[in-house]
């Protein structure tokens, strides 16, 4: 168990911009993956890469490095599934953006990246062709991924919107879409330009959707969900406020330990340089922030 009274907020920053957060526990400590962004150019693949970092205390980070090629970005919820750990993720920032996983035996060495579920590029209400943000789900036999297309013409500006498609097939080759003519989430009032970033837990025999709310503004906010199909939206999800996310905060990722949840959050300050903070609830709605360092 994390001894949060040891830690401050920002628990991990480094040159680079730390983006994307997931982590994995095992008994021996924390995987953590997440986007490395470097040099300040978005533009360019090779400043974008899936790095993972292993840490017992999130004092202490060791063998931090690269686990995809370049021009790769956003890891989402790894899986055991099919005897093997995968993690999807997407290719980035070159056009059509395009959905992939790894996979592992090991949590160590992982495969090249393996495109799936291409038909999403071009669904109807995908109007950029691009496919970002893969989060799985596995629900019994069921395979879950929501995934985030985006419109750039239908809108007053770029707009990112959430969709939902399911499978049974543990090779990951044949999809369902659920969300084919609109997208399970779009915009609202607090978001104007769409959400994007989900995790999804279990509390209280109810699914929970924790997501980023809009993009010039982001901020937390969630759904609850019977059956991981249809989705009631709660609104914002309110957080302190501290320097290291002065500027915005998104891409979630929460888990379970013990009594208690965790949240890892990154947050972009007002230098525009990103990091992850720690929050810790009892019921994973309301938050509360580690001490700022």
């Amino acid at each position: 168990m994390l001894h949060l009274n040891l830690l401050k907020n920002p628990v991990w920053k480094r040159d680079d911009n730390l983006r994307d957060p997931f982590v994995y526990k095992t008994k021996d400590g924390y995987h953590l993956f997440y986007s490395r962004y470097s040099n300040k150019d978005w533009s360019k693949p090779e400043n974008w890469s899936i790095g993972q970092v292993f840490t017992k205390d999130f004092i202490t980070f060791e063998n931090d490095r690269d686990i995809s090629p370049k021009g790769f970005a956003s890891p989402g919820d790894l899986i055991f599934w099919g005897g093997r750990y995968i993690l999807p993720y997407q290719a980035y920032p070159e056009k059509p953006t395009k959905l992939c996983f790894s996979q592992s035996d090991d949590l160590i060495t992982w495969s090249k990246p393996e495109f799936f579920m291409e038909e999403a590029v071009n669904l109807p209400w995908n109007q950029a062709q691009r496919t970002i943000d893969p989060t799985f789900v596995l629900d019994g036999d069921t395979l879950h991924c929501y995934f985030v297309g985006s419109d750039y013409v239908h809108y007053s500006g770029p707009t990112n919107l959430i969709g939902h498609a399911v499978t049974k097939d543990v090779e990951l080759k044949k999809w369902e879409i659920i969300s084919v003519n609109e997208p399970l989430i779009g915009v609202g009032g607090d978001a104007p330009d769409g959400a994007e970033n989900v995790v999804v837990l279990r509390q209280n025999d109810q699914w929970i959707m924790i997501y980023s709310e809009g993009l010039k503004e982001q901020h937390l906010a969630y759904a609850i969900s019977d059956d991981l199909y249809t989705w009631e939206l709660k609104g914002k999800i309110s957080i302190e406020s501290q320097k290291w996310l002065t500027t915005r905060y998104g891409a979630p990722y929460v888990w379970k330990e013990e009594d208690r949840w965790l949240m890892i959050l990154m947050g972009e300050d007002a230098k525009n340089i990103t990091t992850f903070g720690l929050l810790h609830s009892k019921d994973a709605l309301n938050w509360t922030m580690l001490q700022e360092e």
